[in-house]
């Protein structure tokens, strides 16, 4: 069951993701929206280009703890 969930999990941040990305590209194509937080002091810009939710799909891969 852990391997059907990572699974799933896996599937829909993929999903997801690609969704985001595909905005991106459109924004990008259009450039609607690029400077609306623009601050010129912040050198990190990669991150406006980066999915920003975790992978915590991975969190059912882990081995379940023997503690009751």
């Amino acid at each position: 069951m852990r391997y059907i969930k990572f699974l799933v999990g896996w599937l829909v941040w993929r999903l997801r993701a690609g969704v985001w990305y595909a905005a991106l590209g459109f924004r990008l194509y259009f450039a609607i929206g690029l400077d609306r937080d623009f601050n010129p002091g912040d050198d990190n810009v990669a991150k406006e280009f980066k999915y920003p939710v975790e992978k915590n799909y991975r969190k059912y891969l882990e081995k379940p703890s023997a503690s009751s």
